[in-house]
């Protein structure tokens, strides 16, 4: 499963007392990843198109407007945003992964992976990028490099269940059927529990 990477929390800018309330309600719409994408969306702009943020503020509301762009499946626009967002803040690995997202949803997985590559060198302990580079060179049939890019993965967040249940998928479509048992035994152990890995868990006799 392709994961976003964590973002920074948006800090407040200036404001006038009479438009504070409404002002800090756009910035808390926009910071959330609970929020109604229609409604992110709208409270970003808003916050982009006041004049009050630059810099990395200005960065993360393109960041987080794109992240809405990509759960409406808008990957054009969300590519834009995070592109916007690299430009302002180039250094942040987070935001590379994003794209690279945004990317490989779009099926320019060779792009993507050029995300990850820069997510990693900005932000080397940064796991889910090594995650999603996996997913990527699993899709592609690359079996073994995407196995040990969840191995990074693993050693970078060890209680991460989602890249056991990843890697394991990898080992059964490589037909090393008890290495992917064993890894979907551990991310269940560590708390997924996706449909797909308790099938595979039942069909193997495994009790739950």
């Amino acid at each position: 499963m392709i994961r976003a990477a964590g973002l920074a929390i948006l800090i407040l800018a200036a404001w006038t007392p009479i438009t504070q309330a409404d002002f800090t309600q756009n910035i808390r719409r926009c910071d959330s990843d609970s929020t109604h994408p229609d409604i992110r969306i709208a409270a970003c702009t808003r916050n982009i198109q006041s004049g009050r943020f630059i810099g990395r503020n200005l960065a993360v509301a393109f960041t987080n407007r794109g992240l809405a762009y990509k759960r409406k499946g808008q990957w054009d626009r969300a590519i834009a945003d995070f592109s916007e967002a690299i430009r302002l803040k180039s250094d942040d690995g987070h935001i590379f992964n994003n794209r690279g997202n945004a990317y490989y949803y779009k099926g320019q997985l060779d792009r993507a992976i050029e995300d990850y590559v820069d997510a990693i060198r900005l932000k080397p302990d940064l796991a889910v990028a090594f995650s999603n580079r996996g997913n990527v060179y699993r899709k592609q049939g690359r079996f073994d490099r995407a196995i040990k890019e969840y191995d990074e993965a693993i050693r970078l967040k060890p209680d991460d269940a989602q890249v056991f249940a990843d890697r394991g998928l990898a080992y059964e479509m490589k037909g090393e059927r008890s290495r992917a048992l064993r890894d979907f035994e551990k991310a269940h152990a560590l708390g997924f529990r996706h449909p797909l890995l308790l099938k595979k868990l039942r069909e193997a006799g495994t009790p739950l």
